[in-house]
């Protein structure tokens, strides 16, 4: 009697993890489904039609600050002397791109400063600093 419980039981359970790895869903539709919740509503059930995006209004820039590359064989002493004698003060120094970030002292002056560190020795491109949002729901004071 006991055996064919112990049996029963087995194959109970054997039934119920076949069935349990059963499914018409594909892997991905299965993540896909438990992503899709109230954190991510943007994120479309199996199936549907992802919803429509509105598009970039335009570019936002950082009203006072400013991305510059240098020629690394001339190197970036030149353009820290014109830093500081403009009156501007470095942000950070990006080791992989060869630039700077520097702060400009008058932001009304943006454009003036644009062209005076364009003409610095071995300058290669002045750009302004992009600002970008990982939501745009969110948006953040600039200083």
């Amino acid at each position: 009697m006991i055996d064919r419980f112990v049996v029963l039981l087995v194959c109970l359970l054997v039934a119920f993890a076949v069935m349990a790895g059963c499914s018409t869903m594909s892997r991905t539709e299965k993540q896909l489904a438990r992503v899709d919740s109230f954190d991510s509503p943007d994120i479309p059930s199996p199936g549907a039609v992802p919803p429509l995006r509105p598009k970039n209004s335009g570019l936002e820039y950082s009203r006072d600050v400013l991305v510059v590359s240098y020629d690394i064989e001339i190197g970036k002493e030149p353009l820290k002397k014109a830093i500081r004698k403009y009156g501007a003060s470095i942000i950070y120094d990006y080791k992989i791109g060869n630039a700077i970030a520097i702060r400009i002292p008058d932001p009304l002056k943006l454009d003036e400063a644009i062209s005076h560190f364009e003409k610095v020795k071995g300058v290669l491109q002045v750009s302004r600093d992009r600002v970008n949002y990982l939501d745009r729901g969110v948006s953040f004071d600039l200083l």
